[in-house]
């Protein structure tokens, strides 16, 4: 309300209010200063005195003192007492024995109390003391009231006129604050008159006979001629703004007809654009179908090898077997005829000749050989179920299906399906750490470890010698890396830079389609991660695929793990 209230009153009132605001407080702090600075040269004149007329008397009354010459004493207080600004002196021992006391009766009847400023004698005596000492001994002390009541009434009607003279000060200056508002005010009201003319004439559109008489040369003045010249300003512009608007009528006519005819050529161009984005996707699906089948001529001769081997020793084993399963039904038929002799004799001879059997077969090496026959043939079946898993994985690279694998079991079925082109000419070092399960495209992503350890074994091959291949996962700052590092015969450095672009290829030609590494760093980008490499020419390369383990590309999948059974 308060604030409400200011904000109402006139310019002329809050110019005369503030003007005797800002002297009020100007005058207050001149007076506050004047008068501590009054008591700070009173409070230091009297405490100077005092101490003066104390020491003083110390100095004359302390060989009386000590030799307890009272007469002395006495003539010393009397003396002092001669200076009329003195009220009393009293002289003690250490156990407040009074030796000598003079001066006026009501000064040395009141209680002594040490004052420390003019202010706090509050009975119009600065009580003061000082110590008799001989060295470090203590043996008394003198007692001294100093009449400050003559002080206090000099700084009254110091303070007093001060005062006076500073409300005289404020009067005047509000009678100038008056002065100077009404001044003020005539100038203004001229210019608020003038400003509510030109606010009907902005809504009217009328700017004629608006303008403001100009009186003298101050910035009340500038300011008039400032409002007029805004008039005629609003006048030219009221002008040009009726032109511009019969133009943009014109031109709103013609842009209708402008935007009918681009409405119909951006349909035709957005049409085009989707044909160019479905023909773009159909060359990106057969890219992408053309190098699995080129990673799948690749790897078919090594993993028909990979399933051959084996299928032929468990052929074998099968053949075998049957041996084995004929001679336990040659022996279980000879049984049988045990059992159904009705005679003892019958069934006598019927055993005699089951025993022949049994020593004409070597039974303990059968029973023996079996169990190692059945345990190399589910070694080799499951070798092959893992050799088709990784077939069938890879097969999936056609698919966007996103499911929750871990890169792990995608290094280890990958491996199985190279291991037949990697194992005669390089040694693989596998180090898969602990990591967790992510959504990926497992075909996809297969393929991409697939180009990698090709690529590597490749590396390697065309150096003639013997080499090491190491795969190494890990979690790293919520991604997790796969990295492929080969001692190959490396990557120039100018090359680096151009690994990852379509068709570029440093292989011989017909032996390299130059989209390998370009698709896989495509199926990288797909799952939100990256693929780079590094390599000293020479010396081998190393390739990193990084995926995250949470898919900011994949918000919106499943957040169950669903194993694959394959």
């Amino acid at each position: 309300m308060k604030k409400e209230a200011l904000l109402s009153l006139s310019l002329r009132t809050k110019t005369i209010v503030g003007v005797a605001l800002i002297a009020a407080i100007l005058f207050l702090i001149l007076i506050t200063t004047v008068f501590k600075l009054l008591n700070d040269l009173v409070d230091t004149s009297v405490d100077t005195s005092a101490q003066t007329a104390t020491n003083l008397f110390v100095s004359t009354a302390k060989n009386a003192f000590l030799s307890y010459d009272l007469a002395s004493l006495e003539a010393d207080a009397t003396e002092i007492l001669s200076n009329p600004n003195i009220s009393y002196v009293r002289v003690l021992d250490n156990n407040n024995n009074v030796y000598v006391e003079k001066g006026e009766p009501e000064a040395l009847n009141h209680p002594f109390q040490l004052d420390s400023d003019v202010m706090s004698a509050t009975d119009g005596i600065y009580d003061t003391a000082a110590d008799i000492k001989v060295g470090e001994t203590l043996y008394g002390r003198v007692e001294i009231g100093l009449d400050v009541d003559s002080i206090n009434q000099s700084v009254n009607r110091v303070r007093t006129w001060t005062l006076t003279l500073a409300a005289i000060e404020l009067a005047l200056i509000a009678l100038c604050s008056f002065l100077l508002g009404s001044y003020l005010m005539s100038q203004l009201k001229q210019l608020r008159a003038g400003a509510r003319h030109l606010g009907a004439a902005v809504k009217d559109k009328n700017y004629q006979d608006i303008s403001v008489k100009v009186r003298g040369k101050d910035e009340l003045s500038e300011l008039a001629e400032a409002f007029n010249q805004l008039v005629e300003l609003l006048k030219d512009e009221n002008i040009h703004r009726e032109r511009v608007e019969g133009e943009l009528k014109e031109l709103n006519s013609l842009l209708e007809v402008k935007v009918k005819q681009r409405t119909s050529l951006l349909n035709q161009k957005n049409f085009q654009l989707e044909e160019a984005n479905k023909d773009l996707k159909e060359a990106q699906v057969q890219l992408l179908q053309a190098e699995k089948m080129a990673s799948v001529g690749q790897l078919a001769a090594g993993v028909a090898h990979e399933i051959n081997n084996p299928i032929g020793f468990v052929n074998s084993n099968m053949h075998t077997l049957s041996e084995y399963v004929a001679t336990y039904q040659m022996i279980f038929q000879q049984l049988n005829d045990v059992l159904l002799k009705d005679t003892d004799t019958h069934q006598d001879e019927a055993i005699k000749q089951l025993r022949n059997i049994i020593q004409q077969q070597d039974m303990e090496f059968i029973n023996s050989d079996i169990s190692e026959l059945i345990t190399d043939s589910k070694d080799g079946l499951i070798r092959v179920a893992e050799i088709v898993k990784g077939l069938k994985l890879f097969s999936r690279v056609d698919s966007d299906e996103m499911q929750s694998y871990n890169l792990n079991d995608c290094v280890r079925t990958t491996l199985a399906m190279v291991n037949n082109q990697l194992k005669y000419i390089c040694s693989v070092e596998t180090h898969l750490g602990s990591i967790p399960h992510i959504m990926m495209n497992m075909g996809k992503i297969s393929q991409v470890v697939t180009n990698l350890l090709i690529n590597a074994g490749q590396a390697i091959e065309s150096t003639g010698a013997q080499g090491t291949i190491t795969i190494t996962t890990r979690e790293l700052d919520g991604y997790i890396e796969l990295s492929v590092q080969d001692t190959g015969c490396g990557i120039e450095p100018s090359h680096l830079d151009k690994l990852f672009n379509p068709f570029f290829t440093t292989k011989p030609e017909g032996q390299g389609t130059g989209l390998g590494l370009s698709i896989s760093f495509g199926i990288a980008q797909e799952h939100g991660g990256t693929l780079h490499a590094s390599s000293k020419d020479g010396e081998g390369s190393c390739f990193t695929l990084c995926l995250p383990i949470h898919n900011p590309l994949d918000d919106n999948a499943e957040d169950s793990f669903q194993d694959d059974s394959l």
